[in-house]
């Protein structure tokens, strides 16, 4: 053992050191520092010759001193992982920040992983990324490398050795339109499920331990810490529709271990082996968010499809292999939806206008042969229809694009400039104000904190001073304003357009809110219920966009729910359709004594959580329980907030289940204030395993549960798209005035 100050190579020594440096160049460095101070070089010379810092010089000769090749040895700084897991660090960039901002600042996300700036910057080096660039492909550091611009995740596996695979196709270049953007919340909230989720598929490895935030609970195994022994058989067959079905794709396989993949892949399938510092877990997730960002639609189904998946594994025997299979694309529920189909009268122009407008809306972009196609209007009709919609700014022509043989189509789209609306959430804690376009871009945001004391007269005010000074200032889009929608909690006289007596606003009364604005505004004002207007949002803008019947459960101060049934939002005859507490109560059997439903206290969710979360004991230093708070302790995993938001989900779930069996939907959509993305999967789990195990039609239906793209703004922007909704839903009436 050498002395601090005192530096001696014996040959022994230098022997020694050779062998350890041999082929490692990240130890040649150390290697020379230490010979530099046997020769008698001093800090300085050393440090100019090697081109490095003097304190970098000084560090290592003291570490050799006192340890001797122990102390040369790399030791990570506290907190920080033995070794990055590099496809984590690229999904966590591509999922983006929690925060207002767009993109990640490499300090800020080196910051939120845990990781050094210098470590994160040799990453996105050497995978090419480009934060804020999405059209960018990146380049899997596989062998052989794989530039990765659209894929399309199809097969995922792995096993307790080790083996594991990825099965995944790139995309032709304008195949899928990107439309229906998952929002910041929504990347957010399914890169943290998912990692979560698909790291419980594998046992513990402790040296694997990739980058995480800052708090967030170690990785913990599905089986409790358990390894499962090895599977007997290997990656099982393709089954033939699915090998029929890729034949015709330029398919990937990445794999790690001795695993070959799934049998049965075409021979054109190109085969990849992933490196050491690119986890299975993470690559899946790392797919799953650039398909999200490129292919939303199909994204969506297939990872809330994949998230199952991983759910079910844990309560499988110990040694059961993790196995996804994308069972099929989006399009196939799509031929099952009932669609609008062309009139030929001359008196409904107006609604076969509107049934273009809707159908390049749901699909991004259409020629007018694939208009023509969905919608069965003539060509002639439809070369008629889009002139006009292209004279008056509607649509709008992009690129020309090759299909083959014949003259290249004009794909059409909704101008964004073309229209626009205001959306306004009236909410016990909160009033949210947005500028929303045409094709749903949130292109102004404003807010107004409020409380149980606050007066309907201050409200309005700031509801009409912001409204005017947001068109002023949205210039030539602001003279395109077709109206205003407002978002309210019931009950609401919508005829009237009045609030009557907000639950938890005292002294409101009845407030005669349509009225008021449109007065001052003089513009078309609509009032709906806060969930109703949730629905219509993710109908026009999000997740329930190209879907037929589907139930939208929202979660904030209270809990309601919102349909859309037969291709058309359902409001009820005093537009209070959706009353979900007392669904949920009678569920749960608590009745009063007169027969009529009891208040549930976790219909109003985040007052019951911080409630459940402080009888648990959970505090927070220097300040009040709040839900964020929870939200926050729970995403770090503390079982006091987890349980909490669990039990409310619970009750939740079973109101959940009775809306199932009234309306006999396939797809429920779950958002609301109260449902941020880091505690999302804590509510999505409950609700799924309650509408999947209970209802009376489970045998011939499965639900599927997915989270809001609005999601805590679901109400603000879907009381814009209302305005949309009303104004371009192609639909008929009858001389009574009731929809046909």
């Amino acid at each position: 053992m050498h002395k601090p100050g005192e530096l001696s190579l014996t040959d022994r020594d230098l022997a020694e050191l050779n062998a350890w440096a041999k082929d490692r160049s990240d130890r040649a460095l150390r290697l020379r520092i230490v010979r530099d101070a046997a020769a008698g070089l001093s800090v300085s010379q050393s440090a100019r010759e090697l081109r490095i810092s003097r304190p970098t010089v000084t560090a290592w000769r003291q570490r050799y001193a006192a340890n001797g090749l122990a102390g040369l040895e790399h030791r990570p700084r506290s907190g920080r992982p033995a070794r990055i897991d590099e496809a984590d660090v690229v999904a966590a960039t591509l999922a983006g920040p929690p925060t207002p901002q767009r993109v990640w600042s490499a300090r800020a996300l080196a910051d939120h992983l845990g990781l050094s700036h210098t470590a994160l910057g040799k990453v996105w080096q050497r995978w090419q990324v480009r934060p804020g660039a999405a059209d960018t492909p990146l380049l899997l550091p596989v062998d052989p490398p794989l530039p990765c611009h659209h894929p399309e995740l199809l097969a995922a596996g792995s096993s307790a050795d080790g083996a594991a695979y990825v099965v995944i196709a790139e995309a032709a270049a304008g195949q899928q339109p990107r439309v229906g953007a998952a929002t910041a919340e929504e990347r957010q909230m399914r890169y943290a499920a998912l990692t979560a989720m698909m790291r419980g598929t594998q046992p513990d490895d402790p040296d694997a331990a990739g980058p995480r935030s800052k708090g967030a609970p170690a990785r913990r195994p599905a089986d409790g810490g358990t390894r499962r022994p090895a599977p007997q058989a290997a990656a099982p067959a393709l089954p033939p529709s699915l090998a029929a079905r890729w034949s015709a794709r330029r398919l990937h396989v990445i794999t790690w271990g001795d695993c070959v993949g799934p049998q049965g892949l075409p021979h054109t399938a190109r085969r990849h082996t992933a490196p050491a510092a690119m986890g299975w877990a993470s690559t899946v997730c790392l797919m799953a968010q650039l398909e999200l960002r490129h292919q939303p639609r199909p994204a969506r189904v297939a990872l809330d499809s994949l998230a199952d998946a991983a759910r079910e594994l844990p309560k499988s025997p110990p040694g059961t292999p993790f196995r996804w299979l994308r069972q099929g694309r989006q399009e196939a529920a799509a031929r099952r939806r009932t669609v609008h189909r062309a009139f030929d009268q001359p008196a409904l122009g107006s609604f076969n206008e509107k049934l273009v407008i809707e159908s390049v809306r749901v699909r991004g972009s259409l020629s007018r042969v694939e208009i023509a196609e969905r919608t069965g209007l003539t060509p002639q009709a439809v070369s008629r229809i889009t002139r006009n919609l292209l004279t008056t700014g509607f649509l709008v022509e992009e690129e020309r694009r090759s299909t083959g043989k014949g003259k290249p189509r004009v794909p059409l789209k909704l101008s964004e400039d073309a229209a626009c609306a205001i959306g306004i959430h009236v909410d016990p804690e909160k009033i949210t104000h947005v500028l929303v376009d045409l094709c749903g871009n949130v292109r102004d945001t404003h807010t107004l904190d409020v409380t149980a004391r606050s007066d309907p007269q201050t409200c309005m005010d700031w509801m009409t001073r912001t409204t005017t000074r947001t068109i002023e200032a949205a210039g030539p889009l602001g003279a395109k304003i077709l109206g205003v929608g407002v978002a309210a909690p019931g009950p609401l006289d919508v005829h009237e357009g009045v609030l009557l007596d907000p639950p938890l606003w005292a002294g409101w009364g009845e407030v005669p809110l349509r009225a008021e604005l449109n007065r001052i505004l003089r513009l078309p004002v609509l009032l709906e219920k806060d969930a109703t207007a949730a629905a219509i949002g993710e109908r026009w803008l999000g997740a329930g966009e190209s879907g037929s019947d589907f139930v939208y459960l929202y979660l904030g101060a209270g809990a309601g729910s919102g349909a859309f049934l037969n291709g058309d939002v359902y409001r009820g005859t005093s537009g209070n359709a959706g009353e979900f507490g007392e669904l949920t109560a009678y569920a749960l059997g608590r009745v009063a004594p007169g027969g009529g439903p009891e208040m549930v206290p976790e219909c109003a969710p985040m007052s019951a959580v911080v409630a459940r979360a402080g009888d648990a004991g959970l505090t927070v230093p220097g300040g009040e329980v709040t839900y964020d708070a929870v939200c926050g302790a729970a995403a770090h995993g503390d079982a006091r907030a987890v349980g909490a938001i669990r039990e409310v989900a619970r009750v939740v779930a079973r109101g959940a289940v009775a809306m199932t069996d009234l309306y006999d939907t396939e797809l429920m959509i779950v958002g609301g204030p109260a449902v941020p993305p880091e505690v999302a999967e804590l509510y999505l789990a409950e609700i799924s395993a309650a509408v999947n195990r209970f209802p009376m039609a489970r045998r011939v239906r499965s639900v599927r549960v997915t989270y809001s793209t609005l999601s805590a703004s679901a109400a603000a922007v879907g009381a814009a798209a209302g305005v949309f909704h009303m104004a371009f839903a192609p639909r008929l009436r009858t001389h009574s005035g009731a929809a046909a």
